[in-house]
């Protein structure tokens, strides 16, 4: 067999395994067979007598690996039952050294997409967003390999997505947001048979602990243009299935997967970015193995590099003007406090619906670590996160095109070598090192005490 990017065979270990299993098991079978019809020469009795055994052996067998399916059942949701730290992983090349040096540095688990590798199509795995047909093999080769190689490494993945039929991802949309998933139905249906497909792949991968099924989904853009002009024509939209309906499309994609794979457990993101204003508005799902996720980057004028210009630190209180009018300001509050009033929501959300803390998770939470106080909101997030025991994943852990949160890098520019040095093709070290920042970052995914972690960057 040829050997992969990785150093490892093509193979599916999992799968091979099983197929040994079951070639062991038939020719066993066969043989036992033969010796019952050799019985039968001397004794008939003989013959039914062992092929009773041979019954009540199968029945044994059967009901062992449904027990051991059961078991594995209960493992991946079972996983969710303590607090999980990680990182996300969007990276446009998947490497073991990434997935090494992700456990080195404590971190359990990893949020991924697939979307900004190389792909034979249109759109990673899609082939073309615009009308899915079926998952592009070289591609979805090239995710089990890594898959494979994330279960060597002892490394668990919650599979992302950013692009979906109709839904093709902003940056590979010409910077233009891609509505059609949230105005037509049929690419709900498209979308529900690519997860369907792609779950029959994935299931076996006992280090897959989640589908997520679309980051940050925005069906709230698509219903301006697509609102009823009155009470009973919504009323006639509703029962015709609205498309920009988040919680009626999570449960046709949902039943999809569950179709194919009734263990692994589904992540989904509430509505507007993932904001978390907006959990209110997700409803909660008939199935105990889904998990509920926000992200948070906000205030975003402070996190966003662009917005805050280096106007802002964490902490503060800041008034700001408007451009157009200088009457109009609003307070622009920057403390743990003004956090928890962010977050709030989600509290409320998990309280109205009586949902576990170990069911709650900040998918994504980050800021630009060159801004002013970057590693005390960091680690004023990760105590607001640990106080309820959400599992939570920052942005980003070693991001192969873009730096503005690698938080290793500390809190200054890489500086113009470095760039000239990209610009005629080279591939520059980057200078990572130990620093308060990332000393925040890795502390709080080993699980140290606040206390330790403030220690860190005071």
């Amino acid at each position: 067999m040829g050997r992969n990017r990785f150093g490892g065979s093509n193979n599916n270990v999992t799968k091979g395994k099983i197929v040994k299993i079951y070639l062991t098991l038939e020719a066993r079978i066969g043989e036992f067979l033969a010796v019952c019809d050799i019985a039968a020469e001397y004794d008939s009795d003989m013959k039914t007598s062992m092929r009773d055994i041979l019954h009540i052996g199968l029945l044994c067998f059967i009901l062992i690996g449904t027990a051991q399916a059961q078991q594995a059942a209960q493992s991946k949701i079972a996983y969710w039952d303590t607090q999980r730290r990680g990182a996300n992983w969007f990276n446009v090349e998947p490497t073991r050294q990434w997935l090494v040096d992700a456990k080195s540095a404590g971190i359990e688990f990893v949020r991924m997409v697939p979307n900004k590798w190389h792909t034979a199509g249109r759109d990673s795995l899609l082939g073309n967003a615009d009308d899915y047909v079926a998952l592009v093999d070289e591609d979805l080769r090239m995710l089990m390999r890594t898959l494979s190689e994330a279960d060597s490494v002892g490394v668990k993945l919650v599979v992302s997505t950013l692009s979906l039929p109709g839904c093709r991802w902003k940056q590979q949309n010409g910077d233009s947001l891609d509505l059609r998933l949230w105005r037509d139905v049929r690419y709900h249906e498209q979308a529900a048979n690519f997860w369907r497909e792609l779950a029959s792949h994935l299931r076996g991968f006992s280090c897959v602990v989640g589908y997520n099924i679309l980051n940050e989904p925005v069906p709230e853009r698509a219903e301006s243009a697509t609102r009823p002009s009155s009470e009973a024509e919504s009323g006639k939209r509703n029962r015709l299935r609205d498309p920009a309906d988040l919680n009626r499309f999570y449960r046709t994609v949902i039943a999809a997967i569950r179709e194919v794979d009734s263990l692994t457990p589904i992540v989904l993101d509430c509505g507007q970015w993932a904001a978390p204003g907006a959990m209110a508005k997700l409803e909660p799902v008939a199935d105990d193995k889904v998990i509920y996720s926000f992200h948070m980057y906000e205030p975003w004028e402070y996190t966003n590099r662009k917005e805050n210009g280096g106007r802002f630190e964490y902490p503060g209180d800041y008034v700001l003007t408007s451009v157009s009018d200088e009457r109009d300001t609003i307070r622009l509050s920057l403390s743990p406090q003004a956090l928890r009033e962010i977050i709030q929501p989600v509290i409320d959300w998990q309280a109205k619906y009586h949902v576990p803390s170990n069911r709650i998770f900040a998918g994504e939470f980050g800021c630009n670590r060159m801004n002013k106080g970057a590693a005390m909101y960091l680690g004023d997030l990760i105590s607001i996160f640990n106080e309820h025991q959400w599992h939570w994943a920052f942005y980003s852990f070693r991001e192969d095109e873009w730096d503005g949160m690698d938080y290793e890098l500390g809190d200054r520019p890489l500086g113009w070598r470095y760039w000239q040095a990209k610009e005629r093709g080279e591939t520059p070290p980057l200078p990572r090192t130990d620093n308060p920042m990332w000393r925040v970052m890795e502390e709080g995914v080993r699980g140290k005490s606040r206390k330790e972690q403030v220690s860190s960057f005071r």
